[in-house]
């Protein structure tokens, strides 16, 4: 459908500009053949249109789909993908990436290019917006030493799904996946066959779940990391499953879960170095591991801690600190089981070795033609739809409403599609995808009033229940919106994960067409016009949801400033999930994460059954030139649960952005969490000293809740537990968990890791 409707990006682009582009399109080239060198027409591919190359920096209009046909494109040098890039295959027969004998450069294919020492075309932690998937990447011809398939250097809102890597037997260089520095991401779905190393990598954090491993000698070389959720990895007949070994970087953490080792030597290996303190070296957490035939299933060489394997399943065991009822202020475990590991909940089991539930994107690979009919109306109807200018609202409803009651699916091509007369409804049985993350935009004077909190796009009605599908879309703002809601989910499922949402994500402010960009706004602003959002994402009460790589991001920089990446004050209310979920749930949430919103970045309020691994947040990095809940203060408890920062007096900095915040909930499970605050007022001096704000986690009045490997930067508490008196008991004996005791680095940024927080109220 993207071939035929390829839309354009109306803010700043070029109304000629292709944001689809076929490879094998006479302009470009490619054959496809397997014998002729593509190298140069897939890149010329890539490169059409004067895309965001070296010396850009970003750009929120320079967006592309490079389809692959099936064929076999031999290439000598790097495929270059350059910034928002998706490079895509055929679900029904993989095109083939192949690397030429002599092929020279560090990746078949490559997110980030260097260009001389260090310096890059991208910064790795600002590197959004990239997808590879149904490709089949052969290295098998290949002679040249240490060639990597993909060199994968990301940031937010990126994948790779749906690739086959294949290298070859008994090589002692290959690599297939290298991904040295960044801060993702999430990756699925992945297959690996022989060559050296499946997958070499070291992020700030990153979610992973499916990966196979098939002969490689070592399927996984970490590099370093501050924290990895590894969910469903598979190894057959590697030599080592995961080694660890960070020259010179003391700490870091692992969470391995529903996972199998068969016929491999040790699945776990951790050769790092410590520090001088037990807390300072790399933490270890494995949940619900089968092993088949394995010598070693942990072997921490730096600690001489061994855990042997053989043909079991280890349900826990971990190597770091845990809070629990047992040891209230914290206790070390060097390497044996939890006391209070996360019940199996029926609801949120069923995936891979028993384990939690996931489900794959779907590709709708079966689909005909005819299936899209919507799209086809939603492209032709001479409507000026997506434009970025005219009011989408009616076009959009009618055609969603359409396309949920005649069972078809609804494409949105690439543009703007403004939301002028809300709400917007998705109805319940609809399906949703877009091209290149086709803009959902709140605009105009119905969001102008944050105590008049408006909702963008309802997906399904309180009440209903039923099947929904939406993936790559945007949801974001053309300020001043202080009144956006941009996304309230209602929908709950029919079947297990049956309403789901792939690959979205939330940005206000930061791009071209906003209003929100650094001339408007810049970190000396205090501007009502900079408040951009009430909430990003409301999940409401009854409703349930499989949520998978969603990012909200209230920009810190402008994306379209060039190299400069210059910083922004933009001010949106609340973050990524306002969970306001009262029923029995089940919600799961893979590779999340949310970021620089005022009063919190997630709020579990009334909350039961939710799974959630990995989440990442980030604090503000204005305060205290503006302190919370400034400035919405006004609009306080619009939303259930919003905090108050009572207790604080308004000083700062207690009075400061919660990362987590879990009020009134039950069965809550974490399977990791990096929560990070990087400034005070655009200066890092306080990173040292972890007094960037006060307090990240707050944990008030639930039944249980489970937070295994929770990592902080810049705060000086962890996890705060507000204890009240409920029914004559205390609703909380666990202790602060503070960032200084719990110190895993030598050395800048200092993180603060534990294993586990677990919180059970028997009165519940």
């Amino acid at each position: 459908m993207a071939s035929q409707f390829p839309g354009n990006f109306p803010f700043g682009g070029a109304a000629s500009y292709k944001v689809f582009r076929n490879v094998k399109d006479p302009q470009f080239g490619a054959v496809g053949d397997g014998v002729h060198d593509d190298t140069a027409a897939i890149n010329a591919a890539i490169a059409f249109g004067n895309r965001c190359a070296d010396n850009c920096g970003s750009s929120s209009v320079k967006g592309a789909l490079i389809y692959f046909p099936p064929g076999t494109y031999l290439v000598s040098s790097p495929i270059i993908s350059l910034y928002n890039s998706q490079l895509v295959g055929n679900p029904n027969n993989f095109a083939v990436i192949l690397a030429a004998p002599k092929f020279t450069g560090l990746g078949v294919i490559t997110s980030d290019v260097y260009t001389g020492g260090s310096n890059e075309y991208y910064l790795n932690t600002n590197n959004f917006f990239r997808q590879i998937r149904y490709l089949f990447i052969d290295m098998t011809h290949c002679t040249t030493n240490g060639v990597k398939g993909i060199h994968w250097q990301v940031a937010q809102a990126t994948s790779i799904e749906n690739v086959v890597i294949y290298m070859s037997s008994g090589s002692s260089t290959q690599i297939g996946i290298f991904a040295e520095n960044g801060s993702g991401g999430f990756m699925s779905e992945i297959i690996f066959v022989n060559g050296y190393i499946g997958m070499q990598c070291g992020n700030q954090q990153f979610t992973t779940r499916k990966l196979n491993f098939l002969s490689t000698q070592i399927a996984i070389w970490m590099l370093w990391d501050w924290g990895w959720t590894w969910k469903s990895i598979q190894t057959v007949g590697v030599n080592y499953g995961i080694y660890v070994e960070s020259a010179g970087v003391v700490g870091g953490t692992i969470y391995v879960l529903d996972s199998i080792f068969t016929n491999t030597f040790a699945a776990v290996v951790i050769n790092a170095p410590k520090g001088s303190t037990t807390q300072e070296q790399f933490l270890v957490t494995l949940d619900n591991v089968v092993l088949q035939s394995v010598t070693y299933a942990a072997y921490d060489i730096t600690n001489g801690i061994v855990l042997n394997g053989g043909t079991t399943t280890i349900s826990s065991w971990v190597i770091g600190t845990v809070y629990d009822t047992a040891n209230p202020n914290g206790a070390w475990f060097a390497g044996k089981p939890l006391d209070a590991p996360h019940p199996a909940t029926a609801s949120l089991r069923g995936g891979p070795q028993g384990g939690y539930f996931e489900r794959q994107k779907p590709s709708y690979s079966s689909s005909t033609h005819d299936y899209w009919l919507i799209a086809q109306a939603l492209a032709k109807a001479k409507c000026n739809l997506g434009d970025g200018v005219t009011d989408d609202t009616a076009s959009l409803s009618l055609m969603f409403a359409l396309g949920a009651a005649y069972n078809r699916g609804v494409f949105v091509p690439t543009g703007s599609y403004v939301i002028a007369s809300p709400p917007l409804l998705i109805p319940i049985n609809s399906v949703v995808v877009g091209a290149c993350w086709a803009q959902f935009v709140a605009s105009g004077p119905k969001y102008s009033d944050m105590n008049n909190p408006q909702v963008m796009i309802k997906v399904g009605n309180v009440g209903d229940v039923g099947n929904i599908e939406i993936q790559d879309v945007l949801f974001t703002v053309k300020g001043a919106t202080q009144g956006a809601v941009l996304l309230e989910w209602n929908a709950k499922a029919a079947t297990q994960g049956s309403v789901a949402m792939w690959d979205s994500h939330f940005r206000v402010g930061g791009a071209l067409g906003t209003n929100l960009q650094a001339a408007q706004c810049p970190t000396s602003s205090k501007s009502t016009a900079c408040i951009a959002a009430s909430l990003s994402f409301h999940v409401t009460s009854g409703a349930s949801g499989y949520f998978e790589n969603i990012w909200a991001w209230t920009a810190d920089h402008d994306m379209d400033a060039g190299v400069a990446q210059t910083q922004i004050n933009i001010f949106s209310g609340r973050g990524h999930v306002g969970i306001l979920i009262e029923s029995q749930g089940p919600c799961w949430l893979y590779g999340t994460a949310s970021e620089h919103a005022v009063l919190y970045q997630y709020n579990l309020a009334s909350a039961q059954n939710i799974y959630m691994g990995m989440i990442q947040t980030e604090s503000p990095y204005y305060p205290p030139f503006v302190i919370a809940p400034a400035p919405f203060t006004s609009s306080l408890n619009k939303f259930a649960y919003d905090p108050t920062f009572s207790d604080c007096g308004g000083a700062f900095p207690c009075s400061a952005s919660w990362a987590l915040t879990i009020s009134n909930s039950n069965n809550i499970q974490v399977t990791g969490a990096g929560l990070y605050v990087f400034y005070q007022n655009y200066n890092q001096g306080c990173i040292a000293t972890q007094n960037c704000q006060q307090r990240l986690v707050a944990t008030n009045s639930n039944g249980a809740v489970y937070l295994f490997n929770v990592y902080t930067i810049g705060s000086t508490g962890m996890v705060h537990p507000f204890v009240k008196t409920v029914n004559g008991k205390p609703s909380s004996t666990l202790g602060l968990a503070l960032a200084a005791p719990n110190t895993i680095n030598t050395a800048t940024p200092f993180v603060a890791a534990i294993n586990a927080w677990v919180e059970i109220f028997p009165g519940w």
